[in-house]
């Protein structure tokens, strides 16, 4: 996990916040966050070390991300779940695929559910040995929103993100519809 750490620290500077969590079976999770204002990207970022080792295989893998604001630090619970879970299988998830969780992602939010999206605007991909690293970013989704892109697909959710100014990465946002 230090070669991620390493390549975030670089990307981020020290994280301001690391939260550990182990699964059941023993599988180690780390969590970091840096603040609004020292991510860079005017959101609270809060990035995964440890994914990486659980999905894909000796060539691919991944880490999971993604920016709130305001910062709402209890994400690092559900973070960390779909870090340990991804999509349900051991590949690395693909872009659109999704996870509903049982609980709300934060205190104060009704989302339960994350979107897998690409990542590489915010995090490039890099080869840590000889694994290519993928990051990929979570976005919250309220239930509404996860049928919404169940039934009419992923690229139809973003453009009425879109068209309805939606501001995804808000923590004190209502769902869209």
């Amino acid at each position: 996990m230090d070669n991620v750490f390493e390549y975030y620290e670089g990307r981020f500077g020290l994280p301001d916040r690391q939260a550990d969590f182990k699964s059941p079976a023993g599988t180690a999770i780390e969590v970091f966050k840096w603040s609004e204002d020292r991510s860079g990207e005017g959101v609270a970022i809060y990035a995964t070390s440890g994914a990486s080792h659980i999905f894909g295989d000796d060539a691919l893998g991944c880490e999971f991300f993604l920016g709130l604001t305001p910062e709402a630090d209890d994400i690092v619970h559900a973070l960390a779940e779909a870090a340990l879970h991804g999509s349900g299988s051991p590949k690395v998830p693909d872009f659109g695929d999704s996870i509903a969780l049982s609980y709300n992602l934060w205190q104060g939010t009704e989302a339960r559910s994350f979107l897998f999206t690409n990542g590489d605007e915010i995090i490039q991909p890099t080869k840590i040995g000889s694994k290519e690293l993928r990051f990929i970013q979570l976005v919250p989704l309220f239930d509404s929103e996860l049928s919404y892109k169940k039934s009419k697909g992923e690229i139809a959710l973003w453009k009425k993100f879109e068209e309805m100014t939606i501001p995804y990465w808000s923590s004190t946002r209502k769902r869209a519809f």
